[in-house]
Order: structure tokens, then C-alpha cells, then sequence
């Protein structure tokens, strides 16, 4: 077993599969010598991790998702949801939202596993080919040899998805397939995508006498893939999709991100009010979200676990959300939207400055609008 300070953890050979195996045995170690009061801390921030507002963009989305589940249960057609958005703008709290549906949870038969949802998050770079083998080890935990021919890998990605029940595939991360691609080999994608939609008893990836049931797509990345997705004429009749539209800094917008931030507040757990949707806080909320409530909330939870650990009483401006602002984006004084006296003169972050709060997150997006707040 690794120790907290064995050489091991330090050597560079050491792999990343010996280093997860340890993993459930140091947590165990570190969680046996935590006071009470460590335990009740990460208990607050565990509770304020898991804070989700519905907003207009969580509920329609799920709303147009159930009833693409019921076309599909009816084995009426498949449909195709579309999520384009850039970097920490909601979109993967909206695809969590759709997998909590009772109806696609995972169980088994006397013929074997039952899935009624495969998920995965595009490999980066990502071919037809890489795609298909992500597929395969997701829906049987087994690697298929990158030696086959795409043909035949998913001729057994498709067998597994009918043997399995599938009826949603959601793949995140998906302008990685497109990415670099030729227009032949996104029209070959866009192809292969299409057929499990809309079945065609002539698909060459079918084995004789397979019996075809449609499967709903959900696709979600950069804005830019919409685009992409228009090469195929019979896919874009069957699609929805699903904006993500950042909030302005007038009017409704305001209004939206004022009514956000308020029932975030109540939900963070200190004793002492932060002010979130205080007027002055809310125009600075925007500007360092860009409208973005993802980005919003982002930034609040990194504030809140900050001030935690310092024992704050509430979530200070300067203290924590201009600390996390700045460590995140670098950006010095006179860009931090929680540190300039006037906000209305502050410059705006640009949206490749939002790649560093993809990374820091672990999605993979670009570019993203924000949620709608009723």
C-alpha cells in the first residue's frame, strides 16, 4: 500500500493505474486523521458543490429530451439534440440533468446487461475510428485492438447498442470528431450517426437479420458544430436544439442574474449575507461570467470553499471571489471585475481567456452561452 509520504508517489515510472488503485486506501487514511472539524468542512463544501438552480434552459431541455425518450419508447423515430455551447456555460450540469431520468438507468436480465443510455465524452483528437473504440469499452468495459478496421469496430459497436437496449447514445466534447477532419470524413461521421436515428435495413454494420430500433442522439460542444451537423439533410430535419444564451448587462439580463444569484445565496449555508445579488455585485457578476450563470456559479462555489477554509463568515468580494477571479484568469487589478471600483469601465474577458476555466473544471468546451433564468 502507498504511503502519504512513500517514495513511490514521487518515482517517475510509477503508473497511473498503480496510483488509482491506492486511491480508495489514502482517502481512508486521511479521512481516519481528520478532527470533527475538518469532517464538517468538507461535508459544507460537498453540500455546496452539489448546489443546481433550474433555470429556463434546464427545464426546457429536459422537457425536449422526455419527449424525444417517448418517440423513441413508441420506436415512432429517433431525434437528435443538439447543445452547442462555449467554455463552463452550463452545458454539462444540462447533460447531468438528462441522465437522472429513472426510465435510462442501467439493469440486467436473463440475457444479459439492459443500458438504456450510453454516455461519453469525445476522445481529443478524435477520429470515426477512436470514437468507435471509446464507444465499445463504455458499453463493455473491454478494449477492442486499435488494429481493426473502422468497418468492423463499429459493426460491433452498433451489434453492442441493439444486443443492449440502447436508446440514448449522449456524447460530450463532439466538435473533437469534427476538429481537423476533412469534409469527406465528417460527412462519413455524420453518416454513421445518422443510421442509428433513423435504422436502414441496408446499413453494411448491421449483421443479417438484426432487428433495428431507433436511438436518440445528444450532442454537445463548441457553437460551431451546429454548422457541421447541417451536412446531412435528413439528420438536421430530426434535430433540436438546445441555446445557451449569455445574459446581457441590461434589462432582463439584469433582472435574470439578479433572480440567479438570489436563490444561490440562501443555498451556500454561511451566516452572514455575501451580497451576491446585491445591483453592484450582479453587473460584476456578468462581467466576469460574460452572462454565463455556469460561469457564475463556478466562480461562487471557488469563493465559498475559499472562505470555508478560512473560517469566513460569508463570501467577501476582494478576499475570495476577486482571489479566485485572479486565480484563475491572471489578469492583475485593473481587469478583475472584483477588484475595480468602477465596473462599467472594467474590460471584458475574452472568450479564449475562458479555455483556462475549462481546464480547471475538466470539460472540454469552447465557447458557451448561458443559462436562461425565468
Amino acid at each position: 500500500m502507498l504511503q502519504v509520504n512513500d517514495p513511490k508517489i514521487l518515482r517517475p515510472d510509477v503508473t497511473v493505474t498503480e496510483l488509482r488503485e491506492d486511491v480508495p486506501r489514502l482517502r481512508e487514511r486521511f479521512a481516519v486523521a481528520a478532527s470533527s472539524q475538518d469532517l464538517e468542512r468538507r461535508a459544507w463544501k460537498k453540500s455546496v458543490d452539489s448546489i443546481h438552480i433550474n433555470t429556463n434552459v434546464i427545464i426546457n431541455g429536459v422537457a425536449r429530451f422526455n419527449q424525444m425518450l417517448d418517440n423513441v419508447a413508441a420506436e415512432i423515430e429517433g431525434d437528435c439534440l443538439i447543445i452547442p455551447a462555449p467554455s463552463g456555460a452550463g452545458k454539462s450540469h444540462l447533460l447531468a440533468r438528462l441522465q437522472k431520468n429513472s426510465l435510462l438507468a442501467p439493469f440486467s436480465d436473463e440475457t444479459g446487461p439492459v443500458r438504456p443510455l450510453v454516455f461519453i465524452k469525445a476522445p481529443s483528437p478524435c477520429t470515426l475510428k477512436t470514437l468507435g473504440l471509446s464507444l465499445y469499452k463504455s458499453m463493455t468495459g473491454d478494449d477492442l485492438s486499435a488494429n481493426l478496421r473502422e468497418h468492423d469496430i463499429w459493426s460491433r459497436v452498433v451489434s453492442q447498442m441493439h444486443a443492449q437496449l440502447v436508446s440514448v447514445l449522449i456524447i460530450d466534447e463532439f466538435h473533437h470528431t469534427l476538429r481537423g477532419r476533412t469534409s469527406d470524413e465528417r460527412r462519413t461521421l455524420v453518416e454513421t450517426l445518422k443510421n442509428l436515428v433513423i435504422p436502414n435495413p441496408e446499413d453494411p454494420l448491421l449483421s443479417p437479420g438484426a432487428v433495428t430500433r431507433p436511438i436518440c442522439l445528444v450532442l454537445s460542444g463548441m457553437p460551431w458544430l451546429r454548422q457541421v451537423l447541417k451536412e446531412d439533410f435528413q439528420l438536421v430535419r430530426r434535430r433540436a436544439v438546445v441555446s445557451i444564451k449569455p445574459l446581457d448587462h441590461t434589462g432582463p439580463g439584469v433582472k435574470k442574474a439578479e433572480k440567479f444569484l438570489s436563490l444561490v445565496e440562501p443555498k451556500l449555508g454561511f451566516p452572514d449575507p455575501s451580497g451576491l445579488s446585491d445591483p453592484d455585485m450582479v453587473q460584476r457578476m456578468l462581467k466576469a461570467s460574460s452572462g454565463y450563470t455556469g460561469r457564475m456559479m463556478h466562480l461562487i462555489k471557488k469563493a465559498a470553499f475559499r472562505a470555508i477554509d478560512q473560517g469566513a463568515p460569508c463570501i467577501d468580494q476582494t478576499k475570495h471571489l476577486a482571489f479566485v477571479f485572479e486565480e484563475i484568469f491572471e489578469v492583475g487589478a485593473r481587469r478583475n471585475p472584483f477588484l475595480v471600483p468602477n465596473i462599467s469601465i472594467c474590460p471584458k474577458i475574452k472568450e479564449a481567456e475562458f479555455d483556462t476555466l475549462t481546464r480547471l473544471v475538466g470539460m472540454g468546451e469552447d465557447k458557451t452561452p448561458a443559462d436562461d433564468v425565468s
